[in-house]
């Protein structure tokens, strides 16, 4: 007799899958998943790469001993416009033994500032590094309003303040300037100088007198006299004074030249001479 045979289930399947499950789980408890955002990742690195960079400056710089300057060089522009060694000598006291990037940064707004206390002529200063241990110095300088000469001797003036050029010097070059008589020889300075009239007063009447006898040859201011002397062209001398209106005297020349029959023949005018309205004429 044939009997049912009754399949009974099949476990292993069952087995298997719990096993996967209990593998599956003990994956995810060696390998945790990391959930972190890319842009805090690219924040990271940056500031990885700032502070590398930061501490890579500040190491071929400030830490640097082959930046601290023993040995200083003058531009040849900047001694050829205004040689004055007491300058050079007080930016040398300035920056020698300091970090060249420091003086060149950090200090130069008052490396400056001390140096126009002494030499308001200096307008700038730029110091750069050519080779360790060495700094370049390049100085820029103002233009003097007016330059006052005295055979080798000239005075620069800015700003109401002068000082002294020398003759080598090519600050005062495509200047103009005025020519004192040699009876002055003896002055080291201005001081003193303008006395009768004030200085702004007597840069401004020059600068007028050579507007209006723009064909001079030279013009000559005779301190203590309140007196300019215009030499020009054909031996002819004019003699203004300064005391009085430049305006009036002007006018007076031009009246002199259009009416003055032997005008041409003059040789010297004083427009503003002792005889009231009457022009010495020679």
């Amino acid at each position: 007799m044939v009997g049912l045979v009754t399949h009974r289930p099949f476990k292993k399947e069952k087995t298997i899958q719990s096993v996967n499950n209990k593998f599956r789980r003990r994956i995810k408890l060696i390998y945790p998943k990391f959930n972190i955002p890319i842009k805090r990742v690219w924040i990271a690195l940056i500031v990885i790469i700032f502070i590398y960079w930061i501490f890579f400056i500040i190491n071929n710089t400030l830490l640097k001993p082959d930046n601290y300057i023993k040995n200083i060089y003058y531009g040849k522009y900047s001694v050829d416009m205004y040689d004055n060694p007491y300058l050079y000598q007080k930016i040398g006291d300035l920056i020698r033994w300091e970090n060249v990037h420091i003086v060149s940064w950090l200090k130069r707004k008052s490396i400056l500032s001390q140096i126009k206390d002494e030499f308001i002529m200096v307008k700038n200063i730029n110091i750069v590094q050519p080779e360790k241990y060495w700094a370049s110095v390049q100085l820029e300088f103002y233009e003097p309003e007016i330059v006052i000469k005295l055979w080798d001797q000239k005075f620069g003036i800015i700003w109401d303040k002068d000082f002294e050029i020398f003759s080598w010097n090519l600050i005062w070059q495509d200047v103009f300037f005025v020519e004192l008589p040699q009876y002055a020889s003896w002055i080291t300075s201005l001081y003193g100088l303008f006395h009768e009239i004030p200085q702004k007063q007597f840069i401004s009447d020059m600068h007028q007198i050579a507007d209006f006898f723009q064909e001079y040859d030279r013009i000559v201011y005779l301190p203590w006299a309140s007196m300019t002397a215009v030499f020009l062209p054909w031996n002819k001398r004019i003699y203004i004074n300064n005391q009085n209106s430049l305006q009036d005297q002007f006018k007076n020349y031009e009246d002199l030249q259009s009416y003055y029959d032997w005008f041409s023949s003059l040789k010297i005018i004083d427009l503003w001479s002792l005889n009231g309205e009457k022009i010495i004429v020679q």
